[in-house]
């Protein structure tokens, strides 16, 4: 008698266990203009699950949105976090408190995207790009969330020779392949994103000055998520998409970008989830990837013998 209790003490902590693991939200969706209206995303297409927020080192963080796709729970932040801007912060404070909320509750896979302005001639309205290298161009955020919150990852050496998921940009790839029928925008596999400082557009010249330096789209995002994803372990990838030629390249107007955003987030949205989908069965996005995760070092930068694991170059 007394062993079938304990049976079925087990059978139930087992049961429990399985339901803990399956649950467990690894994956989330750092939204942008890509994905349309932030408050309707996924709208008719997941289940939404409720809300809540976290402390960070930097403060409380934006709302995090629990959502669900096929059963594979994933969290949802709107706009890079400018929820939780309060008067006053510092530029790119939100962006901060959203990684650093994700990095505290054990994210290590995050998908985004932007609608941008296309520097290269030949992008489109509706274009999607899965981008593949960026420059950044702004210097108004913290360019190191490590030291900015003064976290320590001993060990480890994050650089940015290929700074997106090789794992989550095949998916992307593959899921944006099949294509929805009416949709006329092209895929391009690959791209130069640029970011420049927030807040506003560029000049036509700042444009012509970036594509003789090799930029293929710009946006004002997206680069601070793939620094901050890199020095944090966290794999990233972006779906970045046209919605108007770059200052300078071709005259477009507001109604014009609007008119894009609705037809790319159409497109865009149920790509990122079905991506979502995949992600838990799929072998390379589940097995190890140090190029995001971050190499492992002994020693210190200085000394390969030291007992210190840090990197104590101040210019890195």
């Amino acid at each position: 008698m007394k062993a079938i209790r304990h049976i079925l003490i087990l059978s139930i902590f087992l049961l429990m266990y399985s339901s803990y693991a399956q649950d467990k939200v690894f994956i989330a969706v750092v939204g942008g203009t890509s994905f349309g209206d932030p408050e309707t995303f996924g709208k008719g297409l997941v289940e939404e699950e409720g809300v809540f927020t976290v402390e960070t080192k930097a403060g409380k963080s934006p709302p995090i949105y629990k959502m669900r796709y096929k059963g594979v729970p994933f969290y949802y932040i709107r706009m890079y976090g400018n929820e939780s801007k309060l008067p006053g912060e510092i530029e790119g404070l939100p962006h901060v408190k959203t990684w650093l909320a994700l990095y505290d509750l054990g994210v290590t896979h995050v998908l985004g995207g932007a609608s941008s302005g296309a520097i290269k001639t030949s992008l489109n309205y509706d274009d999607l790009v899965i981008i593949d290298d960026f420059m950044e161009m702004e210097t108004n955020r913290p360019q190191n969330i490590l030291r900015f919150a003064e976290i320590e990852r001993p060990g480890i050496f994050a650089n940015y020779a290929d700074p997106y998921s090789p794992s989550l940009r095949q998916l992307l790839i593959k899921e944006a392949r099949k294509k929805q029928g009416g949709y006329s925008g092209k895929l391009y596999e690959s791209g130069v994103f640029v970011q420049h400082n927030p807040q506003r557009f560029e000049s036509a010249a700042e444009i012509r000055a970036m594509r003789i330096l090799g930029g293929e789209l710009i946006s004002e995002n997206i680069a601070t998520c793939t620094i901050y994803a890199r020095q944090l372990g966290i794999r990233f990838a972006a779906i970045c998409s046209i919605a108007n030629p770059a200052v300078g390249v071709r005259p477009f107007s507001f109604k014009d970008m609007q008119e894009s955003v609705q037809r790319i987030s159409a497109q865009a949205v149920p790509i990122v989830l079905e991506v979502i989908a995949r992600i838990p069965s799929d072998k390379a996005a589940m097995g190890p990837e140090t190029v995001s995760t971050g190499e492992k070092f002994v020693g210190s930068y200085t000394n390969p013998d030291a007992e210190s694991h840090k990197i104590v170059d101040p210019e890195n």
